[in-house]
């Protein structure tokens, strides 16, 4: 039972370290890190059309990593830190000396 317990408190971090596994939700999670930005703003820095701006940030909005407010017609994306908490939490367990 104790591992079953273990396993479900893992899955949220897993779920992260999986979101992260993309090299274009990282750059467009750190952008957003920086400053709010839509999705328009971000797909002009990066190598990919806006469509697959929106898809992964619809990923990590799932996550509840990034977050969207209205700004008249467009959409304003910005980081929800408290997304983070379930590696914060894995990486708190694995840093104890």
């Amino acid at each position: 039972m104790a591992r079953h317990a273990q396993a479900a408190q893992l899955r949220p971090a897993l779920r992260l370290f999986a979101l992260f596994g993309h090299p274009l939700r990282v750059m467009i999670f750190q952008r957003l890190a920086r400053t709010p930005a839509s999705a328009g703003e971000l797909a002009r820095a990066l190598p990919i059309s806006r469509p697959a701006v929106v898809q992964h940030l619809k990923q990590l909005e799932g996550a509840h990593l990034v977050g969207a407010s209205l700004s008249g017609r467009r959409r304003i994306y910005r980081v929800q830190r408290t997304g983070l908490a379930p590696l914060a939490r894995w990486l708190a367990q694995h840093s104890r000396a």
